[in-house]
């Protein structure tokens, strides 16, 4: 096997406007230029459903918004998240369907939980190439079993311990673990994966929103785990702001893409769970009259579409090409030279470093290279 593969890889997408596919007009030639593209649905596509009265807040389109996904070029897509289920499992169905209908591959939701545990398998020039898809954060019962529909859930358990134990009142220290059963499960998923495809890609939906750069412990766990297993890289998104990345055996864990492609319109924004985050976050969901569709802290302007080039059945190469959301929620690839190229280039370094992260970078041809070894 001697074939080049290139993915680019970005994080939340949800559109959700008049015109679909207008979200991806700038970045549609960095997308043209891969291989692979490959996003998470963060996105109920459907007329049919009801709101599930579990979720803290619906998100919905019209399937027409599909279009959209289907002109940028997406291959494959999560949709193994806190979103799935929110509008009931006549509209997670009918989601479903519209991907399969676009030609899009999905991973990460099913039936069952055989189904939701599949991955989602793209080949491109000879060269396959695996995705798994699971959620640490979901609402109650939008996990998979059995025999009910849902996602790939992956089981966390959070540990509180006083920081100071003489002076009560005092901040928590928080420690996350990934329960036993949820690593085996992700250690036979990755395993088989290998067997079936030349590349395995392990995309977790997990962290900790609207927060700048903390990562839970779990987080390095759970990816270790993976890449232990036989995963190739690692692809994380929820946290709606961009996280740090890391390198572990030659591979590349990207904690967090990011927002990438989010219409949010106004009506979104009501309801007491928006109240809620705001109260807790400064970096939550704002009303910004310059960002109509955008309600996001400026920091999460700031994004990133991956990029991974796989030779010889081997990711031998990752890096990442800055991008910023403009006033009309696109995201804009930028080029060496532009002042916003290295303010976002210097973002996502900054947030690694602060949790630990010794990752190096290397700028060139327009893109922020990641050094593997």
């Amino acid at each position: 096997m001697n074939s080049r593969v290139t993915v680019a890889a970005v994080g939340d997408v949800m559109v959700n406007r008049p015109d679909p596919a207008g979200v991806f007009t700038l970045v549609k030639p960095v997308f043209d230029a891969a291989d692979i593209v490959f996003g998470n649905c963060e996105s109920v596509y459907a007329r049919s459903g009801s709101t599930n009265p579990a979720t803290r807040g619906e998100v919905r389109a019209d399937p027409v918004n599909v279009i959209g996904l289907t002109h940028a070029g997406f291959d494959v897509m999560s949709f193994a998240n806190n979103h799935h289920l929110d509008s009931g499992y006549d509209a997670f169905f009918e989601t479903m369907r519209h991907l399969d209908d676009a030609g899009i591959v999905h991973a990460g939701a099913g039936r069952n939980t055989e189904e939701a545990r599949r991955p989602g398998i793209v080949e491109r020039h000879g060269v396959t190439v695996a995705f798994l898809s699971y959620s640490t954060v979901m609402f109650p019962g939008y996990e998979a079993g059995p025999d009910k529909p849902g996602c790939a859930r992956i089981s966390v358990a959070t540990h509180y311990a006083m920081s100071a134990p003489e002076q009560p009142g005092c901040s928590a220290v928080v420690r996350t673990f990934v329960e036993r059963p949820s690593l085996e499960m992700v250690r036979e998923d990755v395993a088989a994966a290998a067997e079936q495809a030349d590349v395995v890609v392990f995309t977790p939906h997990w962290g900790i929103h609207f927060t700048p750069a903390v990562v839970a412990d779990y987080e390095t766990e759970l990816a270790r785990a993976a890449i232990d297993a036989g995963a190739d890289a690692v692809l994380g998104h929820h946290q709606h702001i961009l996280k740090g990345i890391q390198v572990y055996r030659n591979k590349p864990i990207f904690h967090g893409l990011g927002n990438f492609a989010v219409d949010t319109p106004t009506e979104h924004l009501k309801g007491a769970a928006v109240r809620d985050l705001q109260k807790h976050s400064s970096y939550s969901v704002r009303y910004d009259p310059e960002y109509p569709t955008y309600p996001f802290h400026p920091e999460a302007r700031q994004t990133v579409v991956a990029r991974l080039t796989v030779e010889d059945g081997t990711v031998t190469g990752a890096s990442f090409v800055p991008a910023y959301i403009d006033p009309q929620g696109r995201p804009e690839p930028l080029r060496a030279g532009d002042p916003r190229f290295d303010q976002v280039a210097g973002y996502q370094q900054a947030v690694g470093k602060e949790v630990g992260f010794d990752t190096a970078f290397e700028v060139g041809d327009d893109e922020v290279r990641i050094r593997l070894s």
